[in-house]
Parts: structure tokens; C-alpha cells; sequence
């Protein structure tokens, strides 16, 4: 497995974005290979769980590509680390631009794996870029985050707000929110070891993210999907009911749900076996859609 690194743009934002390409043992610039933007979780960056993803899918020969979004990273973008679903779909553009444009990529056998609040934003993207042709969600997050676990980690709206217009007013400075604290046990144990510690990332996110984040709605998009869908969860995942609802509300019979056995949600993203029992639903997937 070769990986480069390599620059695209968000086009809309006119922003540099860094990722990591992959290309699989063997590969021959004579052939035209599927290909997989590959996104992570909420504030991640690119050398974290969707790597891991991103590896697997390159072993089984497609051409994967991972990045650092908007803000995050060693992409550009001002203010730093700022969590925008908006934004997060319009690097997922870029990066299908960028494959797209690559002359051994078939472009119209590519595809999108996102896990945890990516999982829910590679589905959006599925639902509004054409050039996707599979989706796959690996323990998508959100749903209607107005309702979910994810709001404890929200700051009081008012306070937001205000703290917003007077950064924007030159009167005041960022505001961030704690989005991954050590208290929550489960996250601490992949976020603060070395299974998911990484230089660059920070649990800390520009606060009024959260303003855009509590009116995303996934449920209601997904509701247009037509493209083949899988999503996989853990039997004990906190986020099983998000991704429960996401699945229920893809109107058409080309979808798949997967629920790994004992994993948690965190789990899921890079521990044995369940990764690999995850493969066991991803690969017959893509390699029936892709």
C-alpha cells in the first residue's frame, strides 16, 4: 500500500484541505480503480479512526482518501475548529472533486464511509452529490441532535450567541466548548491513549458551532435518499438509536443495517475484532454497489 500525501480544495469556501491518498498493492496507472472518500468522526482528524477504515478498504484494493476538514487540522481555515455540517459537506465535494479528477479512478464508482457525526454527514452527502454511488455509516451519530446525548456538551444558547456577535463586533474572543471531556469514560479511553491520541487534535470546538449543529436534521434529508445504504452500528452503541432512526427513514429497500455484536460505540471505531466484523457487511457492500 502506497499513501501520498496530497492538497484539494472546498471549492465553495476556497479553502486548502490536506489528506492522505492510498492506493492499493499492485497498483497499475493502466487500470481505473472504485474509490472511497473515507471521513471520521466530529472534530477528528485524518490520521484517526478513518484511517483505520481507510487502510482496510485500500487492502481490498480500492483507492481511499482521507483529510483534515475545514478548520481542523492542517487544513486551512479561520477560526479554527469550528464543527459545521454545512462545511463538512462541502469538504466531502471537494474530496469526490478530487478523486474524480485523478485519471485511475473510475469516477463513476465512487463511494463514501463515515463514521460517528461523519457518519451522518457522508449520509447527507449521499443524499445531495450525485457522484456518490454507496454509502456506508458506521455508527452515525446524528439525527436530530436537539434530542440526543450530544446536547450535554452544548453551552446555554443565549450565552452562545452572544459570545458569537461580539467576536464578530471585534469585542470579544473566541468562545470554545469542551466536546469531548475526559469525565465521559468511553471517549476518554480512545481520545486520551494512543489509540486515538494525535498530534493536532483538540476536544475543544468554537462554541456557536453549536447553533448551526442543533437545527441539523438528518432524519428529515434522509428521507431523499436513493442511493444504496448501509449503516453499522454496536449492539451497545449510545448512538444505536441515531443510527436506528437514520436507516428508518431511507424510503427505499437497497439498504443494509448491520449490528455488531457486544461493540460499543467507540468500539467501532478501531479495536478487534469488531472492526473487522464490520468489514464482514462493508466489503460484500461495496463490492456489489462499487
Amino acid at each position: 500500500m502506497e499513501t501520498q500525501k496530497v492538497v484539494f480544495t472546498n471549492k465553495e469556501l476556497n479553502l486548502r484541505l490536506a489528506g492522505l491518498l492510498r492506493l492499493p498493492d499492485g497498483f497499475d496507472l493502466g487500470e481505473n480503480y472504485p474509490a472511497v472518500v473515507v471521513t471520521g468522526p466530529m472534530l477528528s482528524i485524518k490520521e484517526q479512526a478513518q484511517s483505520v477504515y481507510a487502510e482496510k478498504l485500500t487492502e481490498l484494493g480500492y483507492v481511499t482518501l482521507v483529510f483534515d476538514g475545514s478548520y481542523f487540522g492542517e487544513s486551512q481555515g479561520e477560526p479554527r475548529y469550528q464543527e459545521l455540517p454545512d462545511v463538512k459537506e462541502s469538504d466531502i465535494e471537494g474530496a469526490v472533486d478530487f478523486l474524480a479528477s485523478l485519471p485511475y479512478v473510475d469516477e463513476n464508482r465512487i463511494g463514501g464511509l463515515g463514521i460517528c457525526g461523519s457518519g451522518s454527514y457522508m449520509s447527507v452527502a449521499g443524499v445531495k452529490e450525485p457522484r456518490l454511488k454507496a454509502i456506508t455509516a458506521i455508527v452515525p451519530a446524528i439525527s436530530d441532535i436537539s434530542q440526543s446525548p450530544m446536547m450535554g456538551f452544548f453551552g446555554p444558547a443565549e450565552e452562545v450567541e452572544a459570545a458569537k456577535a461580539a467576536y464578530e463586533a471585534g469585542e470579544g474572543e473566541i468562545m470554545y466548548l469542551d466536546f469531548m471531556p475526559r469525565a465521559f469514560d468511553e471517549g476518554a479511553a480512545y481520545y486520551y491513549t494512543s489509540r486515538g491520541n494525535r498530534l493536532g487534535w483538540t476536544n475543544q470546538v468554537v462554541a456557536w458551532s453549536q447553533l448551526d449543529l442543533v437545527k441539523y436534521n438528518v432524519t428529515e434529508i434522509m428521507r431523499d435518499m436513493q442511493k444504496p445504504y448501509l449503516v453499522v452500528t454496536g449492539e451497545n452503541a449510545w448512538s444505536r438509536p441515531s443510527s436506528q432512526e437514520i436507516f428508518d427513514a431511507v424510503p427505499h429497500d437497497d439498504k443494509e443495517m448491520a449490528v455488531i455484536p457486544v461493540a460499543s460505540h467507540f468500539d467501532m471505531y478501531d479495536l478487534a475484532p469488531f472492526v473487522d466484523m464490520a468489514f464482514k457487511a462493508i466489503a460484500p457492500f461495496f463490492e456489489r454497489t462499487l
